[in-house]
């Protein structure tokens, strides 16, 4: 036998089986921002509006309420509450609405006095009736109040057709609950109520 072959393998392994560990390699942190990462240009928050485009998105809405309100008016007797109600309900925000009407120049005065002509070939009103339908437009207590004392309606007229209404839908009226009734629930006037009694026709119920 040659023991002494196995000295150099000896020495090796026991020299390797010497040298240390290797320890763990240092983690190195670097941090860096999204502008660093993206080419040195922050981006803009895209849920930041722009102002200069709500400004025109604001103005162009506007305008077209403006529009809109004139259109309607061209083809309809409006108060100003009446014509802001309509274009609300055509989607405008009350505030786009009431700028639109309050940009107007309009006689709303003038409106109610067109608004009675109007009336007067539809309804058979008195004053009184007059007033309540006005005001119920949207029109003002003192608009409506101008329209009835500036159109000529002929009231004597509307209670005697008033009249003959009652007396032809009421079974067994009397003249003078006609009368009563055209004074206390259709606000007559007395001397229009009694001109409206006296030119009854004759086969109406007394």
């Amino acid at each position: 036998m040659r023991p002494l072959c196995l000295l150099p393998v000896i020495i090796l392994l026991v020299s390797a089986c010497a040298q240390p560990e290797p320890g763990p390699t240092p983690t190195v942190t670097v941090t860096t921002s999204a502008s660093e990462e993206h080419g040195g240009t922050r981006s803009p928050d895209p849920t930041t509006p722009n102002p200069t485009t709500t400004h025109e998105t604001t103005a162009q809405t506007e305008d077209f309420a403006r529009e809109r309100a004139r259109e309607l008016l061209n083809n309809e007797i409006y108060s100003a509450l009446g014509l802001e109600l309509d274009l609300i309900g055509e989607g405008f925000s009350r505030e786009d609405a009431r700028r639109a009407v309050d940009s107007l120049d309009v006689d709303w005065r003038e409106q109610a006095a067109l608004a009675v002509g109007e009336l007067s070939m539809f309804t058979m009103n008195s004053r009184v009736g007059m007033m309540n339908d006005l005001q119920a437009g949207g029109f003002t207590r003192e608009e409506a109040q101008y329209g009835v004392d500036n159109v000529y309606v002929d009231y004597y007229e509307k209670a005697h057709a008033m009249a003959h209404y009652l007396s032809y839908n009421m079974d067994y009226v009397l003249f003078e609950d006609i009368r009563q009734l055209l004074i206390d629930e259709h606000g007559f006037l007395p001397e229009e109520a009694d001109w409206a009694i006296e030119n009854l026709h004759p086969d109406a119920v007394g």
